[in-house]
């Protein structure tokens, strides 16, 4: 498989924007101009989470309208919970869908699987880092479970589920790296192609996980922020920056 860089596009009422943890959005751009830069950028893939589905709804027409502006592979998140969902997204031609608070739902993630194929279905293990053990943590970071994330993640790959988004809270938005240890950890235990999240600092960053068995590497402020002053850029490394250290595409 080949190794992935995603731009993780993460959006509130049609509108791109950057979170720290979760919190504090801060407003990047219009949503279908920047799917139009990535596109001329020639990126791997896109990864569209929607906050505002969990309140307002799945926006159907904008997934289309971005679907038509990307000739990358595009997966979305964003208040996915039955089967009618699943297969209209998927319609409109999404590659995958993600899915976090429905992971509460067993029968259903099943079922998902059975009727679209482990390819399609990817699963989103957002946590939290509490008294030293890593939670799974759903609705936007705002419920807390008491299930440990290696738990979810070893529950998940037994079902079927095609792909992991293993995503930081702690680190997300604060370049301090990524979770390194825990993915070292998960690739030991799962199979199961894996996409780390959350905290990523630069394109070492990137060349780390991807070393360290991450099939994907995916970044929020990387890819919308020029360097840590954080003025912001749309952007993604050329294939010769890539080669640079190492990251063959």
């Amino acid at each position: 498989m080949l190794k992935r860089i995603i731009p993780i596009l993460l959006i509130e009422n049609q509108e791109l924007i950057k979170t720290t943890q979760f919190k504090n959005p801060v407003y990047i751009g219009d949503l279908l101009n920047s799917v139009k830069i990535y596109n001329e950028l020639q990126v791997d893939e896109l990864c569209i989470l929607d906050k505002s589905a969990r309140n307002n709804g799945i926006n159907y027409k904008m997934i289309s309208e971005f679907v038509d502006e990307s000739f990358s592979p595009i997966s979305y998140g964003g208040s996915i919970h039955n089967l009618e969902q699943i297969e209209k997204i998927l319609r409109l031609g999404i590659e995958k869908v993600i899915l976090n608070s429905s992971l509460m739902d067993v029968p259903f993630v099943e079922r998902a699987i059975a009727k679209f194929g482990s390819s399609t279905i990817s699963a989103c293990i957002d946590y939290r880092v509490i008294s030293g053990n890593r939670y799974f943590t759903s609705e936007n970071g705002t419920n807390q479970s008491k299930i440990e994330a290696l738990e979810m993640l070893k529950k998940y790959a037994d079902l079927g589920v095609g792909e992991f988004l293993l995503q930081s809270i702690d680190g997300d938005g604060t370049y301090n790296g990524y979770d390194l240890e825990f993915l070292e950890e998960t690739t030991k235990i799962v199979k199961n192609p894996i996409v780390i999240a959350g905290g990523c600092k630069d394109l070492n960053d990137v060349m780390s996980a991807l070393n360290k068995g991450a099939s994907g590497a995916a970044c929020g402020s990387l890819f919308v922020y020029y360097t840590d002053s954080r003025g912001i850029l749309i952007n993604y490394p050329s294939t010769e920056e890539f080669d640079s250290i190492g990251i063959k595409r």
